[in-house]
């Protein structure tokens, strides 16, 4: 008996296709009529190469307000005018002869009396202003606002209050620290260290380290202070180097 092994060869089937473009958006179409004339036509550029797909008032976005739409369109905002100098002269709505307004609404609280939170809040973004645009002081426009017009109590209130909760929060902290690393050290309690030498050092140390130094910028300023008050003593020292000084008894 015998065995017949056939080999078939593999089928290798050659197409033959046209190139195709990497990038599709630069796709060329050639169109026939019926004149057998060819029109090609160029696919429309993409948003990104048009470089955005939207302008005007449109490109502030769906939800946006009026002012942003008249923004993006170009526009002048519309409203009174509002901290700006102009021909080398202040301009806000709320100045008025060299001074604010305090008749103004924004100046006023719901019981119509003066609101001087607002009124510190202008006259900073006032001083702001000016100091990144300076202008000339002129005796046709004088100002006549003093920050001392606004009451003493608006200052503590706005400043002061917060800043005295803070320092009273940290020394409250600092102080619980200190107090039991006495009690670990001496054996007093609380109370026994309001007697003893330790518990009044610790708690001078930490009132009075609270209040020099209530950020890190402090440090750096006593630093600055201490550099400042040694300066001329190492500049006169560094002039008699290598130099032999004077008797000061001739």
């Amino acid at each position: 008996m015998q065995t017949v092994m056939a080999t078939r060869a593999p089928v290798v089937r050659m197409t033959t296709q046209a190139s195709r473009p990497r990038n599709p958006s630069h796709v060329v179409r050639a169109a026939s009529d019926d004149n057998g004339s060819t029109a090609v036509k160029e696919r429309k550029p993409s948003p990104l190469e048009r470089g955005g797909t939207l302008s005007g008032a449109a490109a502030a976005g769906k939800d946006a307000s009026d002012k942003f739409k008249a923004m993006a369109a170009g526009e002048q905002a519309a409203g009174p005018v509002m901290m700006i100098t102009e021909d080398g002269k202040f301009r806000d709505y709320r100045w008025a002869d060299g001074r604010w307004d305090l008749s103004k609404s924004v100046f006023k609280q719901a019981d119509g009396e003066t609101d001087w939170d607002a009124v510190i809040d202008a006259e900073m973004a006032r001083r702001k202003l000016l100091e990144d645009t300076p202008i000339p002081c002129t005796n046709e426009e004088p100002v006549n606002f003093d920050t001392s017009e606004i009451p003493w109590w608006a200052w503590v209130r706005r400043f002061h209050l917060p800043e005295a909760e803070k320092l009273n929060g940290r020394a409250a902290m600092l102080g619980y620290v200190l107090a039991i690393f006495v009690d670990k050290l001496s054996g007093a309690g609380l109370i026994d260290q309001q007697e003893s030498f330790l518990g009044k050092l610790a708690l001078h140390i930490c009132v009075f380290g609270v209040l020099i130094v209530r950020n890190v910028a402090d440090i750096d300023s006593i630093k600055n202070l201490i550099d400042e008050a040694t300066f001329y003593d190492k500049q006169w020292s560094a002039t008699w180097e290598n130099t032999t000084r004077p008797d000061e008894s001739d």
